[in-house]
């Protein structure tokens, strides 16, 4: 299936307009990369509706072998109507398998070396 044009233009528009705290987690992502695939701002299919509309999320950070999908979160997550889309989001992923792991930027900027030891766990089990 081939990601809709619009899509792609998106995610590379993400990709070139990361976050500091995405640039800092994918800088320390691709050090610890050797031999797993990692994509940053990666559109995943989730759903066809009953229009035939595909449905795809951007990922901030994708990992195909493992089928997870890391996502950080600004203070603007933190807004009801912001929120209440992530959860959706969710669980439109999950209905596809995917494991879902949601960090704060605080989290990334202040304990990055934290959160890669979760993310490696990740790969263990």
């Amino acid at each position: 299936m081939k990601t809709p044009k619009i899509i792609t233009i998106a995610a590379r528009n993400l990709r070139k307009n990361m976050t500091q705290s995405e640039i800092l987690l994918w800088n320390r992502l691709k050090a610890y990369q050797s031999g797993i695939k990692i994509y940053r701002q990666k559109p995943i299919f989730v759903i066809r509706e009953d229009s035939w509309f595909e449905r795809y999320i951007i990922a901030d950070f994708y990992f195909p072998n493992k089928k997870l999908i890391i996502e950080i979160d600004g203070s603007i997550h933190n807004k009801n109507n912001i929120y209440n889309l992530d959860r959706i989001k969710e669980k439109l992923l999950q209905k596809r398998w995917f494991k879902i792991t949601r960090f704060t930027n605080n989290e990334i900027e202040n304990n990055l070396q934290a959160i890669i030891q979760k993310i490696s766990i990740s790969f263990s089990s």
